[in-house]
């Protein structure tokens, strides 16, 4: 028969008193809702600063639009034509911008920023939405309002 107590005596002296730290994983991921929260800050930002120029042009301004179905998107528009929604992907980490507009509130461009995924911009295949990899919200912001003004993402 076993001596347990032995057994458990043997098994705390061989342990270190010092336990080792896990590795780490990789950059910490950033919380997608967190992350959205500060896009949409940037946006309403560089839509202020977008429409100080266009004013001095004499254009049409950006505006946002609060529509209750919409809830958790922003939707900006540029004049009377054009729309552009962006939402947070929660399930994908990735928050995507999509411009709609003349003829029928069609799609115009579309592209898709990935939240926690570090790299340049991938190249898009044909039909493909584009996808920026590793950007900064503030960076997040300018690309939606230049997209925005001039009717594609670059």
């Amino acid at each position: 028969m076993a001596d347990y107590g032995k057994l458990a005596d043997k098994l705390k002296s061989m342990r270190s008193p010092v336990k080792a730290a896990p590795a780490p994983q990789g950059p910490p991921r950033m919380d997608p809702a967190a992350f959205y929260e500060m896009v949409k800050a940037h946006i309403v930002q560089e839509m202020e600063k977008a429409n100080v120029e266009l004013r001095k042009r004499r254009l049409g301004l950006i505006d946002r639009v609060f529509l209750p179905s919409f809830g958790s998107k922003l939707c900006l528009t540029y004049g009377s034509e054009l729309l552009c929604t962006v939402d947070l992907q929660r399930e994908r980490e990735s928050i995507t911008a999509v411009i709609t507009g003349p003829p029928n509130a069609m799609e115009l461009s579309k592209k898709e920023f990935l939240i926690n995924e570090v790299g340049a911009q991938e190249p898009a295949g044909k039909g493909d939405p584009k996808i920026g990899a590793g950007y900064s919200p503030r960076r997040i912001a300018g690309e939606i309002i230049s997209g925005l003004l001039m009717r594609e993402f670059a």
